[in-house]
């Protein structure tokens, strides 16, 4: 499902203006991994649309489950609510979950991951990861979040060094209305777009590798606690490599 007709081309589209961004698909990209919820789920599980990616697994915790819904033609993943700080025992959480796959380890090669979401400002408590494979404490990650002041982040965090980088969107985009969200490392540039606008970019190492053994996860980083989960909906997320 395309949220926007104008996004409708965003895989062979420009994510960015500036000329240190491919105006054309770079040679030999794929991408590894596709999902848009059209074909709903499946005994919990969610098809890959690259032919490419593992399917995803809505797994939850204290009965959470990630609802397909629909909106007219269009059908799209809701995420469980916001529970209280003080109810982080009992909160109904979930997320989707595709295996580890070498496919989504760009290392230090180019890369690019995106996802189309809604949410509002009362929706966000602390970061609310939207995708991502790694942890920042352990091994390496890449990670698209809305940060606690409703901006789009994407991060990237060194594999050995573990240090961390990020591009945050210039403005908020939590405001109830669907936004397209692409994260895009190019060399030693980290940069992030919302709409097919470019924002500010982050200067990384050409060194810097992403490479892990976990899982993809959409909607959270895990199901531990009540931290950094997504609780608005999302919609044609996708990962290319190259």
């Amino acid at each position: 499902m395309k949220m926007f007709a104008a996004l409708s081309a965003v895989l062979l589209a420009p994510l960015f203006g500036a000329p240190a961004f491919a105006t054309d698909e770079p040679a030999g990209s794929a991408v590894v991994a596709r999902y848009n919820f059209d074909g709903g789920a499946n005994a919990g599980k969610i098809s890959d649309l690259s032919g490419r990616g593992g399917q995803l697994t809505i797994r939850g915790a204290n009965n959470g489950q990630v609802a397909i819904m629909t909106q007219g033609t269009s059908r799209f993943a809701s995420f469980p609510g916001a529970c209280a700080a003080t109810a982080a025992a009992t909160c109904a959480k979930a997320l989707l979950e595709a295996p580890d796959d070498a496919d989504l380890d760009p290392g230090t090669r180019n890369f690019r991951w995106a996802a189309t979401v809604r949410l509002t400002t009362a929706q966000i408590s602390g970061n609310a990861n939207v995708m991502q494979k790694g942890v920042a404490t352990t091994e390496s990650q890449w990670k698209m979040q809305i940060g606690k002041t409703g901006r789009a982040q994407c991060v990237m965090v060194a594999r050995g060094s573990r240090q961390s980088f990020v591009a945050r969107s210039a403005h908020p985009i939590s405001d109830g209305n669907w936004h397209r969200v692409v994260c895009e490392r190019v060399g030693t540039t980290l940069g992030v777009s919302v709409d097919g606008e470019a924002g500010p970019k982050t200067t990384i190492p050409s060194t810097l590798s992403v490479e892990n053994a976990m899982p993809l996860r959409i909607g959270g980083p895990n199901l531990a606690g009540n931290g950094d989960m997504y609780h608005g909906q999302i919609d044609d997320v996708y990962a290319q490599l190259g």
